[in-house]
């Protein structure tokens, strides 16, 4: 079972989600492009899911999914687009006996049974994708999905 401990403050958040990535659509962008199911357990509408509170991310069986995406859409600077580059943006693949840890601006994740992987930046994304329209290329949803798919990991 894959554990994760955190210290993201819900309301700070416009919204901050998990999901169980299965496969992607690359038609799309944001939390589109990745196939699976949303978490109920990290979320920001689970009132049990505090900072400093482990959470069992058990809801899909191992097996069923390739990685588990978290996203957390920043309220600082957002109703002038100044919000960007302060979203959470973690992705974890399942590997049964490691530990990792991440952190950014402060905010830390820990996990158990999984490790991390680094979000791709623009420069890295594969030639075929390089020219959809911005909505696609900066969002690091969509290029985390492509590199991955791009490897063969998704």
């Amino acid at each position: 079972m894959i554990m994760l401990t955190h210290n993201l403050e819900s309301k700070r958040f416009l919204w901050l989600w998990a999901k169980y990535v299965r496969g992607v659509n690359l038609d799309q962008h944001c939390t589109n492009s990745i196939r699976g199911v949303y978490s109920k357990v990290f979320s920001k509408h689970n009132s049990a899911c505090l900072p400093g509170v482990p959470l069992s991310l058990n809801e899909q069986p191992i097996g069923s999914f390739k990685a588990i995406y978290i996203c957390g859409v920043s309220q600082a600077g957002y109703g002038k687009k100044l919000n960007y580059s302060h979203n959470v943006h973690a992705a974890i693949f399942p590997f049964e006996g490691a530990s990792d840890q991440w952190e950014f601006e402060g905010w830390r994740l820990g996990v158990t049974n999984g490790r991390f992987s680094r979000i791709p930046a623009l420069d890295e994304l594969p030639d075929r994708y390089r020219d959809r329209p911005p909505a696609f290329t900066t969002c690091r949803i969509f290029r985390w999905a492509a590199c991955q798919l791009d490897l063969g990991i998704l």
